[in-house]
């Protein structure tokens, strides 16, 4: 009998977009039965009305406001009765039975909470995602000093390990991944003082004090990866205050103790 996998995907306008991620996820998802949720984040603009008419395969729910992404995804939470479930943004994309191939993963590998793939660009380029959680360093790294905090971005990016392999990490993106139903109803889901970043290193850094964290690179997800912060003012501030409440709340660390064997 096939393995029961929810799936939620967080909409704020953007039909387009989200159609194409669920005509994807319905076309090759064949090994699993799978439920799909859409929350709409109070668009305004009847994107939840055209995806509900648009197809009958999927559950549509209506946020009368904008919440944020942990909001939008949390909204489920009573529905799911399912083995595992997934986060799926609207900008993805699937060509290939990524999701029968996670669950897979997660029934051989019981001490895993969360397993998250390999995640490309639409021209099939390695967003190298997998990332240990962030210090102070690294991030400002990221943006300016590139050069003198060179060796605390390449670290938390995880260049010292082989991608090309499963590896435990310690943050897997919000953009997809797959976590144990009961293990996400546990822990009540995203933390919603965060409003659009750092929700899913938050919740990975959670579930990492009992279960493991796992990148499994041997599938993978197309991602139209806009990184709206380095392009958009608003965007921008909506990461500081997410980088403000995340170490807030986990305590400020400025700079990783990187070991050189």
């Amino acid at each position: 009998m096939p393995k029961d996998v929810t799936a939620t995907i967080v909409t704020y306008m953007g039909y387009d977009k989200a159609a194409t991620a669920i005509k994807t996820l319905l076309e090759f998802t064949k090994g699993v039965s799978l439920r799909i949720l859409v929350v709409d984040n109070a668009s305004g603009d009847n994107t939840s009305k055209r995806l509900a008419e648009t197809f009958d395969e999927i559950e549509v729910i209506e946020s009368e406001k904008n919440g944020g992404f942990g909001y939008g995804h949390n909204m489920v939470l009573p529905l799911l009765d399912s083995e595992y479930h997934l986060i799926v943004n609207p900008d993805i994309t699937i060509d290939e039975d990524v999701i029968t191939e996670l669950a897979d993963f997660l029934d051989n590998n019981p001490k895993v909470g969360i397993v998250t793939p390999k995640i490309l660009n639409l021209d099939g380029t390695d967003q190298n995602l997998p990332k240990r959680q962030p210090v102070v360093a690294s991030l400002i790294g990221r943006r300016i000093l590139k050069k003198a905090l060179k060796n605390q971005v390449e670290y938390y990016q995880m260049k010292d390990k082989d991608l090309n392999q499963p590896q435990e990490i310690e943050f897997a993106t919000g953009c997809f991944f797959m976590i144990r139903t009961q293990l996400f109803k546990q822990l009540q889901g995203f933390d919603t003082r965060f409003f659009l970043y750092y929700e899913d290193i938050d919740l990975s850094r959670r579930v990492g004090y009992d279960m493991k964290v796992v990148y499994y690179p041997y599938t993978h997800i197309y991602h139209a990866w806009e990184r709206s912060s380095a392009h958009s003012l608003r965007y921008f501030i909506i990461l500081v205050q997410g980088m403000f409440r995340y170490f807030g709340k986990w305590g400020w660390k400025f700079k990783y103790k990187i070991n050189k064997e």
